[in-house]
């Protein structure tokens, strides 16, 4: 942030224009700024507009400087100020201080808040009996409340919201008016009089006649019905969370019978009744951004079984929404598995005629509301990873705040990956990433894209000039790209998918130079037509070479291998000597499906060949814990480090450690971490019945010292000492934490995606840093 002021006389009047840039509209900044004035004995005026807020100052120098110092010392909650610029001005003689109507002109540089959850102050409103709006399930103030998933475009006031059709009455408008209330040109600003309502219905469409929809809701919940509840960002799926049968009808109508189910209970003494928790995991289940935070569970806990099968974690978050606070203050309700409303990886319902049409095979009863949402957005969900946040899933609460780029940007549109689909535009030293839109899959899911790109190019005035994409040719981002530049005429530029996810992280940390990145994940395209995933990389923005890579194993059935983890397994014991026989034995394949693996690998049929270190964990769970099938993506992962969640860090076996094959001579090819002997300790281990929870600890120690080793390797040849770490594997929390240990041991300055994904949910991010990159050297070297 930019701070200057003109040296001025210490007395008489003097006159200040200040703009101040960052997320300053929605969020009480214009009344924070009247009462900074009105306290400072200042006149003047402030504005919205499109560059963000306009403010002149003018009083006594000393006042002046007080309030200068003020405006970014104080800031409203929600508020986040990027820079401040100010400029003298001659004195006019004003003499009383006002807010000006919002201006509409030139480029939108200004961001949209994010929904932010509900505030103390409106809580207390919200539950106490003589407030005017007791128990209103739409309350909110300028410190919390729908934002994004409720606007139009830019300025952020009401006519561009939801909240255009229903006008205030009297006493909202009273309070929207005054400048010293807290509803101060709050734009959702609503009571029982003139707001949104809520009823229940039947999945036939029949309104269920009763005193108080909410209570009844809870009446239905906890007798085991399935309900389909609308709120900030989308329809969630609800039922007792305590409740097998419950949680069991709901997997079987949603088709989705092993992925893990988010909880969410009253408070933070609730959460802490069904985890154990450290500091910094509260203060992230406080945030205004209220993500989903996965938490080691209690045993014993209360919670249904098949919430989270498998594995010893809980997704836990705590209500944001006034009608989920409702929903919490009958006691009888403990814990509501909370889940987005839609087929797996589908987009999440919104509009209330769509939620009928999905859902009702699904919910017994829908809880609506006829404030609608303009934009879905799941629920975000973070961790905390080796000490610090870490977002897995960027959505509601964090989109569409601006991210940082290291480099000016023309307008460019990064369209990301195919999984976990997000694309980002980029315009100047910002990019905004969509909110997270799931699986590029289906024609629902690409409208998605188009629908959410549509909004957020017209909300930032973004009109892109570039548009950038990853290599993969059957990825369906990929291919609307290519499609969109040709009809449009635009220019498109490739990136290779491991090189964005360094880039992403280098980014983030605003790192100039060369880095050392370990890019390790699932599935990405390489650029010799390979699957990549287990990569030691020299990057810069704009280019990469490829140092090591994990050894490569044929992936036998091509995308069947990533469900089928078995066959996995069965390339890799094959590729370390292991005999047919061996590899049938320990993956619990059939005579005939063995006989058919080998002759699909030997004969090179639909058998790609992989590095990557996500099917090498894949392949892993399959023989230690006979994993065979999975239910989602990096299922059989997670509960291998699910296995070893409370094995020492310090467990080790020079066995589990990749050997780093040399380069050829002339340094033309890189080196490569072969696992063949890994395979060998494994079984020993196996076959000598030790514990898997220690196999499973000594695995993941051995990957991070062969990785830590490549880099180490790296440094020697380049003198770089700054390593980023990025890719879907670093969501193991195990993984990214003795990477870092051991790297930092080594000498090496680590750096770790905070504030974007290190998954596919970060590509784009990374895709536009690259590009922009690429379009700098290109207008400086043409």
């Amino acid at each position: 942030m930019t701070l200057s002021d003109p040296q001025r006389p210490s007395t008489g009047l003097v006159r200040r224009s200040i703009r101040v840039r960052g997320v300053v509209q929605g969020v009480g900044f214009r009344p924070f700024v009247y009462r900074l004035a009105t306290e400072e004995h200042l006149a003047g005026f402030i504005g919205n507009d499109t560059d963000g807020v306009l403010i002149e100052v003018e009083g006594p120098d000393p006042g002046v400087k007080s309030f200068l110092s003020r405006v970014t010392s104080e800031t409203p909650p929600l508020a986040r100020i990027d820079s401040v610029e100010t400029a003298a001005q001659e004195p006019t003689g004003e003499t009383a201080f006002h807010i000006v109507a919002s201006e509409v002109h030139g480029h939108v540089s200004t961001g949209i808040p994010a929904d932010a959850a509900t505030c103390s102050d409106c809580l207390y409103e919200l539950l106490d009996p003589d407030d005017r709006r007791y128990r209103y399930p739409f309350l909110n103030c300028t410190n919390c409340g729908p934002r994004f998933t409720i606007t139009r475009r830019i300025p952020y006031d009401r006519p561009q919201t939801s909240m255009a059709v229903f006008p205030m009455c009297a006493e909202c408008q009273a309070e929207y008016d005054d400048p010293l209330n807290r509803r101060f040109h709050a734009q959702p600003n609503a009571c029982w009089r003139c707001g949104p309502r809520l009823w229940l219905e039947t999945t036939q469409g029949m309104q269920i006649e009763s005193n108080d929809p909410v209570v009844e809701t809870i009446r239905r919940l906890r007798r085991g019905d399935v309900i389909a509840i609308k709120g900030i960002g989308g329809f969630h799926l609800a039922v007792d969370a305590t409740n097998e049968a419950a949680v069991a009808l709901l997997r079987d109508r949603k088709h989705r019978y092993g992925k893990p189910l988010a909880v969410m209970v009253r408070d933070l003494e609730g959460a802490r009744a069904l985890c154990e928790l450290t500091p910094d995991e509260e203060i992230l289940l406080q945030t205004p951004a209220r993500p989903i935070v996965l938490l080691n569970a209690r045993s014993s806990n209360g919670i249904a079984p098949s919430v989270a099968p498998g594995i010893p974690w809980l997704g836990v978050y705590l209500p944001y929404a006034p009608l989920q606070h409702l929903l919490f203050a009958d006691p009888c309700v403990k814990a509501l598995v909370m889940t987005s409303a839609n087929l797996s990886e589908e987009p999440i319902a919104i509009d209330n005629d769509e939620a009928r049409m999905w859902l009702s095979n699904i919910a017994d009863a829908f809880l609506m509301h006829d404030r609608e949402i303009l934009q879905r957005c799941d629920d975000s969900v973070a961790a905390i990873v080796d000490g610090s946040p870490q977002l897995i899933r960027r959505a509601r609460g964090y989109v569409p705040l601006a991210l940082p780029l290291p480099i000016e940007a023309p307008p460019m549109l990064a369209v990301g990956g195919h999984l976990k689909n997000v694309f980002a535009l980029a315009h100047g030293k910002n990019a905004y990433q969509s909110q997270h839109l799931g699986d590029l899959e289906n024609p629902v899911g690409l409208e998605f894209f188009k629908h959410s790109l549509a909004h957020l190019s017209n909300t930032f005035e973004i009109e892109p000039q570039i548009i950038v994409h990853d290599l993969h040719p059957g990825y369906l981002s990929t291919s609307w790209a290519k499609q969109h530049a040709r009809e449009q005429g635009l220019r498109m530029i490739g990136v290779q998918h491991h090189h964005a996810h360094i880039a992403a992280c280098m980014a983030e940390h605003s790192l100039a130079g060369r880095v050392i990145g370990l890019s390790l994940d699932g599935t990405g395209y390489g650029t010799d037509g390979r699957i990549w995933g287990g990569e030691v990389l020299i990057c810069t923005y704009d280019r990469f070479e490829r140092f090591a890579h994990l050894d490569h194993v044929p992936m036998p059935g091509g995308e069947a291998a990533i469900r089928e983890p078995w066959r996995m397994a069965f390339a890799h014991l094959i590729s370390a000597g292991f005999s047919e026989g061996e590899a049938r034995e320990l993956t619990g394949a059939s005579e005939q499906e063995a006989r058919l693996l080998s002759r699909m690998m030997a004969r090179e049929i639909n058998s790609p060949l992989t590095s990557s270190l996500g099917r090498f964990f894949d392949a892993a769970a399959a023989v230690i814990l006979k994993r065979r099938k999975v239910d989602y993506d990096a299922q059989a992962a997670i509960e291998l480090e699910g296995v070893a969640v409370w094995e020492s860090d310090s467990l080790r076996r020079r066995e589990y450690v990749p050997e780093l094959a040399d380069q050829d001579p002339t340094g033309r090819t890189p080196y490569v971490l072969r696992v063949g002997h890994i395979w060998r300790g494994l079984v020993d281990d196996l076959r000598a019945s030790v514990l898997l929870p220690k196999i499973a600890a000594q695995f993941h120690a051995g990957i991070a010292e062969g990785f830590i080793w490549a880099a180490a390797k790296a440094r020697e040849a380049t003198g770089i000492t700054q390593v980023a770490l990025s890719g879907g594997c670093m969501h193991n929390r195990r993984l990214a934490r003795l990477l870092r240990s051991g790297l930092t041991e080594t000498g090496f300055t680590v750096f770790q995606h905070r504030h974007v994904s290190p998954g596919d949910g970060g590509l784009s991010y990374g895709q536009a840093a690259v590009a922009a990159s690429i379009l700098e050297k290109e207008a400086t070297n043409p």
